[in-house]
């Protein structure tokens, strides 16, 4: 008898825990939100979003948790807000991008010109009038992003996108050099 009561237990036991999945799992996405705790991610291919709690989470490659930066997040468990994030992953590049970009001025030598890259994909000029940068994206290359902007001048207003190579120099410091300009830009340290 007892043998029986035993083996209904351990049947059971059996059967809560194939229920149970616990497999790793992967979310990807754009930060939506974030903060000491969690981060909310809103999935790639819909506007669904999910916000995953972060305490023990493995973040040396979170690189800031930016808004807007693209993010795979590893999970366990159900997917549903609130889930244990174990590790959080941004492109690197998107967060080496952010920032601003600076090279003295050749009209005002005291002066600086260059771009501001932002969060979530904006984007504006430093002391440029007729150079008018209004939004970026990551290119899905390493260290490579497009800046886009108006050009303005002569009574026209000509769109343009400029393809920029984010490197890192060997005292530290990052540059941006525009493609097919010759125009390199120097980031401000933070």
């Amino acid at each position: 008898m007892r043998s029986s009561k035993t083996l209904i237990a351990a049947l059971a036991f059996a059967g809560l825990t194939a229920c149970a999945d616990n497999s790793p799992k992967t979310f990807s996405g754009f930060i939506t939100d974030a903060s000491m705790n969690t981060v909310t991610v809103r999935a790639l291919t819909d506007e669904s979003t999910c916000t995953f709690a972060t305490t023990a989470a493995d973040k040396s490659d979170a690189n800031g948790l930016l808004l807007g930066a693209p993010v795979t997040v590893d999970y366990t468990g159900k997917l549903k807000d609130g889930a244990a994030a174990t590790k959080i992953a941004t492109d690197p590049t998107y967060a080496e991008a952010v920032g601003k970009w600076t090279m003295p001025d050749p009209i005002a030598p005291e002066g600086v010109m260059g771009v501001e890259i932002m969060v979530e994909g904006a984007a504006r000029s430093i002391n440029m009038a007729t150079l008018v940068y209004t939004s970026w994206e990551l290119q899905g290359e390493a260290d490579k992003i497009l800046l886009k902007g108006q050009s303005l001048g002569n009574g026209q207003t000509i769109d343009f996108t400029q393809t920029g190579m984010i490197a890192k120099t060997a005292d530290g410091n990052y540059t941006l050099t525009i493609e097919g300009t010759g125009t390199v830009y120097t980031k401000a340290r933070q």
